[in-house]
């Protein structure tokens, strides 16, 4: 006998996940909300990671499927999690994460979501291997409120939803993603996240925030599907997608505030183009080095002080943007520094 249809599917990749998984799957099954599925996507792991899964499933039928890739990425994981999902919607979660026993429940709290509209909630980061915050920091918090196309943009531009791009405490209509086409990146592992949620908010036609907090965010470190090393080509493909998506975006929701638009910009395309640097190879000089050259206004003394950066100091910055050096002795330039920081132990990108 089949089972019914939930209304909502859960999708976790899991690669490597062993040590935070159950804390993981024990919060979601101890939601308040109960009308879900969870698929576990298990994506070449290398500890007990896939047993892990399969043993959930086997003591939750019906409610936790798993799927089995090949060592693949994050994106198509998730992509494979869209293509299995029985639920009318659907979210994501990452496998070291945690939640409040709130957390489905606050996406359908109030009248039930169209199928052109995306929910919104806040996350709280938890954990960070990199710079511990304080417990719960808020890394993005709502208002409850509701934007429709064509409707007054004071709503939308009062969320400055545009910079949270995590793929996590959002929720999509199921069908609406299939029938429009929309999917993860494959071949990309960083900012892929963004640019799925920059397509589905390009493409919907209204967006609700919940004022609910109650997703644990958790930085770890390099060992996830999410966090390795990225070709310097494949992170100027995902600046440059974003340096389009902004400006239409900002058409689409109304939105005027020009210093917004120039801090998300430095945030998302900058900083994007900084760890392309980080990875840059020979192969990649002309792309990573023209990628900057071409948005003086991101890197500008006036706007960027590259203190913290450890390879593109300012005297080596100003070079690439005045482009009058040969972009292959910047790129021996850079390399050089990069060698030099890597003998010190002050580089490990």
């Amino acid at each position: 006998m089949s089972l019914p249809e939930p209304n909502l599917t859960v999708v976790i990749p899991v690669h490597n996940a062993t040590s935070h998984l159950g804390a993981c799957v024990e919060s979601l099954l101890a939601q308040s909300y109960t009308d879900f599925e969870l698929i576990l996507v298990e994506n070449g792991s290398s500890d007990d990671s896939r047993g892990r899964c399969a043993r959930y499933a086997a003591e939750h039928p019906g409610r936790i499927r798993t799927l089995t890739l090949d060592e693949a990425s994050v994106s198509a994981a998730r992509n494979a999690g869209i293509d299995a999902a029985r639920g009318r919607f659907i979210t994501f979660m990452d496998a070291d994460d945690w939640a409040e026993k709130e957390f489905l429940a606050e996406f359908f709290r109030g009248p039930a979501p169209e199928p052109g509209t995306i929910v919104i909630q806040g996350i709280l980061l938890d954990f960070s291997e990199a710079e511990p915050p304080e417990p719960n920091q808020i890394l993005f918090g709502y208002e409850d409120t509701a934007f429709t196309i064509g409707d007054d943009p004071s709503a939308a531009m009062g969320q400055r939803f545009l910079q949270d791009g995590c793929s996590v405490c959002k929720l999509y209509h199921t069908e609406t993603l299939r029938r429009l086409g929309i999917r993860f990146i494959e071949h990309l592992c960083s900012r892929e996240d963004h640019l799925f949620f920059f397509t589905c908010i390009s493409r919907m036609q209204s967006v609700i925030w919940r004022s609910g907090v109650h997703m644990h965010y958790m930085r770890r470190g390099r060992n996830t599907l999410s966090t390795r090393p990225m070709p310097a080509g494949a992170l100027v493909e995902a600046a440059e997608r974003l340096d389009r998506f902004i400006p239409q975006l900002a058409q689409r929701f109304g939105i005027t505030d020009e210093a917004y638009l120039f801090a998300l910009r430095q945030n998302l395309v900058r900083d994007t183009l900084l760890r392309a640097a980080n990875n840059i190879r020979f192969g990649d000089r002309l792309n990573v080095l023209g990628a900057i050259a071409a948005r003086p206004e991101l890197f500008g003394a006036e706007t960027y002080t590259p203190r913290w950066h450890p390879l593109l100091k300012r005297p080596l910055l100003d070079r690439i943007l005045k482009g009058r050096e040969c972009r292959t002795l910047l790129y021996f330039r850079i390399a050089l520094r990069r060698s030099s920081l890597r003998l010190r132990g002050r580089f490990n990108a």
